[in-house]
């Protein structure tokens, strides 16, 4: 899992999306939020928050009718991208 996220993360906008939720780590935002956050294109945004959720670093979650990705909550995966964005 550790090589297959490294890899991703060499995309820039996978590692700004990544550090964003690495510190801001109880947020729950949509594409459009995200997209504001990293200021990235939106189907951009979509296809890298789409990789991250299938790597198991963030999740997908449903505010009503609102669709939005959160960190994920596993200890494991956590530390891997600590160790990640720390020390690079």
């Amino acid at each position: 899992m550790k090589g297959k996220l490294k890899e991703a993360l060499r995309k820039k906008l996978a590692k700004d999306i990544l550090v964003f939720f690495y510190e801001n780590p109880f947020s729950i935002d949509s594409v459009g939020g995200i997209s504001a956050w990293v200021n990235g294109d939106r189907k951009e945004v979509q296809l890298a928050l789409d990789e991250l959720v299938d790597l198991g670093v963030l999740e997908r979650d449903s505010m009503g009718t609102t669709k939005g990705f959160s960190y994920t909550r596993d200890e494991k995966v956590m530390r891997i991208v600590k160790d990640l964005v720390v020390k690079g």
